[in-house]
């Protein structure tokens, strides 16, 4: 069991230089994933040149255990620190060792074909026939959502979830410039501390802010069309769908995340960059604020142009994704003023 009483400690950035460097670091985020964990652990790629870390957010199922018995160096998150899965990412970063780092969620798995893939990262890092290209920071494969009932039992499946088929190029020519990614990425571990971090205090959000962070230095996450995770998530239905969009909390979730952000980054002093990277929710916002002058220019001219609006997600997105901006736009004016910066406390936990 874990120890209760031991200390916690606000680690700090580890230097470049260790006694023993994998070239690739898996960090595994969760919270009470005991269940899938066992089959997480099973599909990463092992050996002396990878490390496991699984950072747990005070789970009470087990989890910490399951990650101890797979092998994995656990990291618990102390209770006043538990926040979001950029809490977790945060740490696993501070404490991974490798070039490179996998990052992933407790409920997925990773697929063979992007093993396949990290082959040809791993060789690519010295190999001149397969050199990754200059401004690599990461690679995005694709997150397969299998979505289950409420007795487990797989109901939908949905393909091309974070990014649309259109968005991805093919992986022998390491892919084409992703315009986002979710919670499996895999990034170079130097880029993601010199853009600072994942922000450990962002309810939602994280992978954006992160990735615009990156971006505005020249870094360039990658797209390849191949499978990345299988993503085993709760089937939600259209209701469920609407109310974690648009309500302020819902299944014991803050659903202000997106005002945390651009709290986050007007402190910063690079809120520009922020939308320049997501521009969607500001682009839908000056639709609506456009409504009133647009209406005595010409009456039918509002409707048109949110028409448009709508047409242009649809084409670079998927239509449904206006409501997604929609509720963004709810989410920053709710979170605007509860962004707390903050530095998480956690402690490593010992095999018994």
């Amino acid at each position: 069991m874990v120890s209760k009483s031991a200390e916690y400690k606000n680690n700090k950035i580890k230097g470049s230089k260790h006694p023993w460097a994998p070239w690739l670091s898996v960090v595994v985020v969760g919270r009470n994933e005991a269940k899938n964990l066992p089959n997480l652990f099973r599909s990463l790629p092992g050996g002396s040149e990878v490390e496991w870390i699984y950072v747990d957010s005070q789970s009470s199922d087990g989890s910490v255990e399951a990650a101890l018995e797979a092998g994995a160096r656990v990291y618990l998150v102390a209770e006043n620190s538990v926040c979001s899965p950029g809490t977790g990412r945060y740490i696993g970063t501070l404490e991974a060792k490798g070039e490179w780092i996998l990052y992933l969620d407790g409920d997925m798995v990773l697929r063979k074909e992007f093993i396949c893939f990290l082959e040809r990262v791993k060789a690519g890092r010295k190999d001149a026939e397969e050199s990754i290209p200059p401004d690599t920071a990461g690679f995005v494969g694709r997150t397969i959502n299998r979505c289950l009932d409420e007795k487990g039992r797989v109901k939908e499946v949905r393909d091309y979830v974070v990014l649309a088929q259109n968005e991805m190029g093919p992986a022998e020519k390491w892919g084409r410039p992703a315009g986002y990614h979710g919670g499996a990425v895999l990034y170079r571990r130097k880029q993601v501390l010199q853009a600072g971090n994942w922000n450990p205090a962002l309810y939602q959000l994280e992978e954006i802010d992160l990735y615009s962070r990156v971006r505005v230095r020249g870094g360039v996450i990658r797209a390849v069309d191949l499978p990345m995770v299988d993503h085993f998530a709760p089937y939600l239905g259209l209701v469920e769908k609407l109310k974690l969009n648009f309500l302020p909390r819902y299944r014991g979730k803050n659903l202000y995340g997106a005002g945390q952000a651009v709290a986050a980054r007007l402190k910063a002093g690079n809120f520009l960059s922020f939308i320049r990277y997501y521009p969607y929710p500001f682009v839908v916002l000056g639709g609506l604020v456009a409504i009133p002058p647009l209406y005595l220019i010409w009456s039918p001219l509002p409707f048109f142009i949110n028409l448009a609006i709508i047409i242009w997600i649809g084409a670079v997105k998927k239509w449904y994704y206006y409501l997604v901006y929609l509720g963004n736009l709810l989410q920053i004016w709710r979170g605007l003023f509860r962004y707390r910066p903050f530095k998480p406390e956690y402690r490593k936990v010992l095999k018994p």
